[in-house]
């Protein structure tokens, strides 16, 4: 099989990649030949702001998706993370390999001490990120340290914290294994503080109706599916845009269970609530749209 895949050009975005093209390969049982296709993005030209001021949700994705309305490649791959809701022009998300970890992690800045908690941070300290989620999760936690902009690719957020810029950092743990980074942090527990939701899966975005659709769909993981579907429907529900500090996640139980764990705060953090909702692994909407429902409630 041959396919040209549009990404971002960033690090993380080309393992992705790789990782997804071996997976398919697995998964199909033949080689699958990829020409990649880069496409620099919006979200990756403006530095100076939070995601939430650059746009809607998408801003990363958007003009690569645009790459295979115009034919210029196959298919996308894509943090599924930074998908809106709703995609365009007849796109769909055709495969989706298993999940890494989807929890946010606290990374420790050179010198800094080890905490087990978001609480433990000493007062005063400086938290990097660009997320409004993420920012107000940690002032839930603790609302004596500073939260500070950092933006860039993962390993450029991790080098501007080993220079000092900031005491510690917020990631997603499943960029940081997927770039093999080596750094003393702590892992969340999704319940203390619920990720975006889609994180830790990558997506695999083709025309609807195409026949790479229907070739790569057959190789698609079904409970990373399941998982996408549920969190994608969760998004959906809400309508609320990457400005609202909203988390979201399914784990899978025993048998056909799945459970929804989702949490929503304001936004300087001065209260916080996580709820958790159970469904059948079978229903995965049905799941994300009752867990959207319930944490509307603390909206």
């Amino acid at each position: 099989m041959k396919l040209r895949v549009a990404t971002r050009g960033s690090k993380l975005s080309l393992v992705q990649v790789k990782i997804v093209m071996n997976y398919l390969a697995h998964r199909l049982g033949e080689a699958v030949d990829y020409e990649l296709v880069i496409v620099r993005t919006k979200g990756d030209e403006v530095l100076d702001r939070p995601i939430s001021q650059i746009g809607v949700k998408g801003a990363f994705e958007k003009e690569v998706n645009r790459a295979v309305l115009d034919n210029l490649a196959d298919v996308a791959v894509h943090s599924l993370k930074d998908l809106p809701g709703e995609l365009s022009g007849g796109l769909a998300i055709v495969a989706v390999p298993p999940r890494d970890p989807p929890n946010d992690s606290l990374v420790f800045g050179k010198g800094r001490p080890p905490v087990g908690s978001i609480e433990e941070i000493p007062e005063g300290s400086s938290i990097g990120t660009a997320s409004v989620r993420r920012s107000a999760f940690v002032l839930a936690h603790n609302p004596n340290v500073k939260v500070k902009l950092v933006r860039g690719n993962v390993d450029t957020r991790v080098r501007k914290l080993m220079e000092g810029e900031v005491d510690y950092l917020v990631l997603a743990e499943a960029g940081l294994l997927r770039l093999s980074i080596e750094v003393p942090r702590l892992r969340l527990p999704l319940d203390y503080f619920p990720p975006e939701p889609g994180q830790g899966l990558i997506a695999v975005v083709a025309p609807e109706d195409s026949p790479v659709a229907k070739r790569l769909s057959e190789a698609s993981d079904p409970l990373a599916m399941a998982m996408a579907m549920a969190e994608r429907e969760f998004v959906r529900t809400l309508r609320v845009g990457c400005g609202v500090p909203v988390g979201g996640v399914s784990e899978a139980l025993k048998g056909d269970l799945m459970t929804f764990i989702a949490g929503a705060a304001s936004p300087e953090g001065a209260s916080m609530a996580v709820i958790r909702v159970r469904g059948e692994r079978s229903r995965p909407e049905d799941l994300g749209r009752r867990a959207a429902e319930e944490l509307k409630r603390f909206l």
